[in-house]
């Protein structure tokens, strides 16, 4: 009668461990069971990530951003060195997977380490967009980056025109990003002016899109709904 005593405390407090251990993986499981098939139950969840996009960091990461309010933050003086500083891997990343022609990048990395004044501004939630200079109605650098590092664009005038494959530099800055795992990469609907090489991928909700213009060049990434892409 002791021993039984003695042994059922023990046998509640251990299922009460596994419970509690068991009980968060049980959780998510289900919740993502749950949104997995929100996406066609109804219309209004048709926007959802799914989950080859909710395994791909940049995707989940700029999914989760859409999601956010944006508070836009004005045009404003920004401390050079922190900027610098904040940009560096973003360049070194470029150099790495070749997503410039050499030129642009010894162009863009100069720039950054001369430049006298830089501006910061955000449009959307998560990201800053930082401005570099060195004179007034010179050559200039944008670069968009999240809170997490992710480069989402890039953009200026570097005083060069040649080079630039916009479909070329396209195809690089994803793979810099790590989105070749999808494999719904479509041609999209060139827009605007210039030679823009536009991309996009349901599956990771994202449009890519690359272009030149009279000697100004932008590349640029936005998390998309398939609705949204569809209407462009």
């Amino acid at each position: 009668m002791k021993l039984r005593e003695r042994w059922l405390p023990l046998c509640g407090t251990a299922l009460l461990v596994i419970l509690c251990t068991t009980l968060p993986f049980v959780w998510f499981a289900v919740r993502d069971r749950q949104l997995d098939s929100a996406q066609w139950d109804t219309a209004a969840d048709r926007n959802f990530l799914g989950a080859a996009g909710r395994e791909n960091a940049v995707a989940r990461e700029l999914y989760y951003w859409r999601q956010q309010s944006a508070e836009t933050v004005m045009y404003q003086p920004a401390p050079l060195s922190t900027a610098q500083e904040t940009v560096a891997p973003c360049l070194a990343a470029l150099r790495s997977a070749q997503v410039l022609p050499d030129n642009y990048l010894d162009a863009a990395e100069k720039l950054v380490a001369q430049a006298t004044e830089c501006y910061a501004d955000s449009e959307t939630a998560g990201a800053t967009t930082y401005h570099f200079s060195r004179e007034l109605n010179g050559p200039y650098l944008s670069i968009t980056v999240t809170e997490y590092g992710t480069l989402t664009g890039l953009n200026g005038k570097l005083g060069l025109a040649d080079g630039f494959d916009s479909t070329q530099v396209a195809r690089a800055y994803r793979t810099m990003l790590g989105l070749d795992s999808f494999t719904d990469w479509e041609d999209a609907e060139p827009l605007g002016h210039g030679s823009p090489a536009p991309c996009y991928s349901a599956d990771a909700q994202l449009y890519l899109v690359a272009n030149m213009d009279l000697g100004y060049f932008s590349v640029s990434v936005t998390s998309m709904t398939p609705e949204t892409y569809a209407g462009l």
